[in-house]
């Protein structure tokens, strides 16, 4: 019985997996789809400083579960 109950799990956190992927792939195609903004270089300077000290930081982030949540929210 508990080697059943594993193997479910097992399948589920499989095609948990698989979705998450999915989801990914699907905004993927989505940002392509959608047309360039242009921001002014302020803004992008900004935004490269904050990306720079979330990758020496990940702990300051979102995980990605939280990210895809806010981004599709």
């Amino acid at each position: 019985m508990a080697e059943s109950v594993q193997v479910i799990i097992s399948r589920i956190e499989k095609i948990e997996k698989e979705l998450e992927e999915l989801k990914l792939e699907l905004l993927k195609l989505q940002a392509k789809k959608e047309e360039a903004e242009i921001i002014p270089e302020e803004e992008y300077q900004e935004l490269t400083r904050k990306a720079e000290e979330l990758k020496n930081n990940p702990s300051k982030g979102l995980e990605a579960d939280e990210a895809i949540k806010e981004l599709l929210g």
